[in-house]
């Protein structure tokens, strides 16, 4: 069976990919986020320039989803909490949507 933090994982990792859209177009705090994963290893530099380079908050959200995309469940998880501490109102929204 899998771990309680296994289905966690999962679960949050599902939030992310079921939201994809509506965090493109409303995550306004993206080198925020980026940053803090930065930080944490979670990023790496090249992805991280090609965020900063990026014009637009869609653009660097864009590129920041190819990061979660390659890095998988446990990228994403690190994401979740990066987003629920930046932009709690917006993660709030999304949470209250899929309840499922």
């Amino acid at each position: 069976t899998m771990s309680s933090f296994g289905k966690r994982e999962k679960r949050q990792a599902h939030f992310v990919d079921g939201n994809y859209a509506a965090l493109v177009q409303r995550v306004t705090s993206v080198m925020a986020i980026a940053d803090e994963l930065k930080n944490e290893d979670i990023i790496h530099e090249e992805k991280y320039a090609e965020i900063r380079a990026e014009q637009t908050s869609q653009g660097k959200m864009r590129k920041l989803f190819e990061a979660l995309n390659a890095g998988g469940h446990r990228v994403k998880n690190d994401f979740y909490y990066a987003l629920r501490n930046h932009e709690p109102y917006l993660f709030r929204d999304l949470g209250t949507v899929h309840t499922n």
